[in-house]
């Protein structure tokens, strides 16, 4: 149970720094503002503000719950956000404008207001040295756009491409370049589940012939089936371009099948059907 809760603690610390590092102040003043509320004899306060978090620090927030179910339903790795959940710019806006205007007179309210905002001035972290012009206006990464690059070189804008990669970063070169078309689909790379070291379970995709299936294991796993079958595969949808990851081992594999490399980039290689 202690590592449980070690476990926990430190996916929270480690939360906590990601969303509030240079920031911490402003948590504090969310603390202070949900203690300001709690003590005051005001039923909407607390059912706005306090009970939200107080439910939020016994469920998502509560280091013995949190971990074994995001580990259960597979979002241990995706809710590093999690403190985007306290609602702590909203609570801060709220706050200043209800103290500014409990104050009576004007210049009071302007006093503070002007207070407030050069604290929040100080305290807070100038945005202004990330406020450059996009290199990428794609949004895609450079790796992505080299790849992209060779292809429609060696293509020399012939139509659409027929390629084969199962990578899912490399999903991005159809978003880039509406005419690379992946043989494989989305769904054949995250579903196939294949044991490459157990030849009952490569034997397995074998014995159902399917095409995509196949061709997903050869590149996804790595695993080198006969030459003959992936040139069957390979002529069915007529493709034209192999993109397999460095780290697969398939360089010899499919140079042996007559396949050219067009060149290379930090994780991949491009081949050429000759």
């Amino acid at each position: 149970m202690q590592d449980l809760y070690g476990l926990g603690m430190d996916f929270l610390n480690q939360a906590f720094d990601d969303s509030f590092t240079n920031i911490k102040v402003f948590f504090l003043f969310y603390l202070v503002a949900l203690a300001v509320f709690w003590f005051r004899k005001n039923k909407e306060l607390k059912s706005w503000f306090v009970y939200p978090a107080l439910f939020a620090l016994i469920t998502v927030f509560n280091p013995y719950l949190m971990v074994p179910i995001a580990d259960k339903i597979g979002l241990a790795p995706r809710i590093r956000r999690i403190y985007w959940l306290l609602p702590v710019n909203l609570v801060l806006a709220f706050a200043l404008v209800w103290l500014t205007y409990r104050l009576t007179r004007h210049w009071q309210r302007a006093l503070f207001a002007a207070a407030f905002t050069a604290l929040i001035a100080l305290v807070g972290e100038s945005q202004l040295s990330y406020m450059v012009p996009a290199q990428n206006i794609y949004k895609v990464s450079q790796e992505t756009i080299e790849i992209a690059a060779m292809i429609e070189e060696d293509a020399k804008g012939n139509g659409t491409k027929s390629c084969l990669y199962a990578d899912v970063s490399l999903l991005e070169l159809r978003q880039y370049d509406a005419s690379i078309l992946n043989t494989i689909r989305r769904k054949d790379m995250t579903k196939l589940i294949v044991n490459p070291a157990d030849p009952a379970s490569v034997q397995q995709v074998l014995d159902e012939k399917n095409s995509r299936r196949t061709l997903s294991m050869v590149l996804y796993y790595g695993v080198q089936v006969k030459p003959s079958i992936f040139k069957k595969y390979a002529k069915k949808y007529q493709i034209q371009y192999v993109i397999p990851n460095k780290d697969k081992g398939l360089g010899e594999y499919l140079e042996r099948m007559g396949y050219q490399a067009l060149g290379e980039t930090e994780h991949f290689v491009v081949y050429k059907a000759t």
